[in-house]
């Protein structure tokens, strides 16, 4: 009873509009309150809960893709991936998906992807002709392969909850994330022969190694994480810890494009939203203590076995399940809440840990792509001044294209996992 308590009063902030994280904070509060449970344990989870080598590397990825970010490279990303596609019917359109290819493997964020890039190929796309409804459906599904494609927030949080190795997981999403971007891109050219649409400019060799020098070093910065990773040079915390000072000297020294001021709001924003993350990612192990008090995983499990004990099957319900939860739930209380209640059975059932974290990364993409809480989605209807409900119409191709390959690779596990086999000690 003290739980559906806590349940019907998590249910009851978020309707209010109490942030999601004090959402949790508060029910679970309520039911230590309720249960005589002493409140010193609540104030241990919170505290030792963040307290984790493997996200330590969080904060690290958002102020070196926010570094990157400040230094002008987004602009350089566009015009790069313009100069290599542009001369394909629907061209800037294409550009738009090899965009989020490139710096979804410097932010980690399908949200700071869309910040970043939406302000600069939004506008140019719309001058282009293209719909406004369109672009920015396109924007915020693309925003997704940054999730995918290493280094990646979510692989960090649940690696941190899974214990499974973040290498291995950042490995796992190479893979997946270049099909994603490849999948976008033929729904994109099916829509350009389809719609008439024409290139933004002709093939030049000139233009392309034009902008591939001006955006060369944001290129090379991926290069050197998962390069490092995947030779066992350096952990992925430490990978972090690598960005962060390759993005400052590259902001700084080598563009000179960003000030004091411009480094001190950086600093200030990446603490800002790392902060957000961390509180969300307390209160949310916090939630997970209570359900393990009262024995939550232990019957789910048992719940699950009883429909079906074949390990492809279980993977289909559970992501049918983690879809269905991640329309009112937010990605890290999804990856802290839910996701440790799943992986013993994941275990028990013999899945690759590895394989089931690339699954769920699938699934958050999904429902980042839908209201209430698609955060992409707010971000592109607050830059094109398009309605929420109007993006998401014409969103339904890409997400379903997202499905499509979530399953793929579901049934064919080797799409994930045949590269962290070929890394030291996979």
């Amino acid at each position: 009873m003290d739980l559906l308590i806590a349940a019907v009063a998590f249910v009851v902030l978020l309707v209010l509009g109490v942030p999601v994280a004090f959402s949790i904070g508060i029910s679970s509060v309520l039911y230590f309150v309720l249960g005589g449970v002493e409140l010193i344990i609540a104030a241990q989870q919170v505290l030792a809960g963040p307290d984790s080598w493997v996200l330590l590397a969080l904060p690290s990825f958002i102020l070196a893709g926010m570094l990157m970010n400040a230094s002008g490279i987004s602009a350089r990303l566009v015009a790069f991936a313009n100069a290599l596609v542009g001369h394909i019917r629907g061209g800037l359109a294409l550009a738009n998906v090899v965009d989020s290819m490139l710096f979804g493997g410097i932010s980690g964020s399908a949200t700071a992807d869309t910040a970043a890039l939406g302000t600069v190929i939004i506008p140019a796309m719309v001058k282009e002709g293209y719909n406004r409804a369109f672009v920015a459906a396109l924007t915020s599904s693309t925003s997704s392969i940054g999730i995918v494609i290493p280094p990646s927030i979510p692989m960090i949080i649940y690696g941190s909850v899974a214990e499974v190795s973040v290498g291995k997981l950042f490995l796992a999403g190479l893979i997946p994330g270049l099909l994603m971007g490849l999948f976008q891109g033929s729904v994109v050219y099916y829509l350009a022969l389809r719609k008439g649409w024409r290139s933004s400019h002709p093939f030049s060799w000139r233009r392309i190694v034009s902008a591939g020098w001006a955006a060369s070093l944001a290129l090379v910065m991926p290069v050197i994480i998962i390069g490092g990773i995947m030779f066992g040079v350096f952990t992925p915390t430490e990978a972090g810890a690598i960005a962060c000072v390759y993005g400052f000297v590259v902001a700084f020294a080598i563009y000179g494009s960003m000030s004091l001021r411009t480094f001190y709001r950086t600093l200030v924003d990446a603490a800002v939203l790392t902060a957000v993350v961390m509180t969300t990612v307390a209160f949310s192990l916090l939630m997970g203590w209570i359900l393990s008090h009262q024995g939550i995983p232990q019957r789910v499990t048992e719940w699950f076995l009883v429909l079906t004990t074949d390990p492809t099957m279980m993977l289909v319900l559970m992501t049918a399940l983690l879809i269905v939860l991640g329309g009112p739930l937010d990605a890290t209380p999804l990856l802290v809440i839910v996701v440790p209640i799943l992986v013993p059975l994941v275990r028990a059932l013999e899945i690759d840990p590895v394989h089931f974290g690339i699954i769920v990364v699938f699934t958050i993409a999904i429902s980042q792509q839908s209201p209430p809480v698609g955060n992409p989605l707010f971000v592109v209807s607050a830059i094109s001044g398009e309605d929420i409900f109007a993006i998401t119409k014409e969103n339904i191709p890409f997400i379903l294209t997202m499905g499509v390959l979530m399953y793929l690779i579901l049934f064919f596990p080797e799409l994930a996992l045949f590269i962290p086999r070929l890394a030291p000690g996979g």
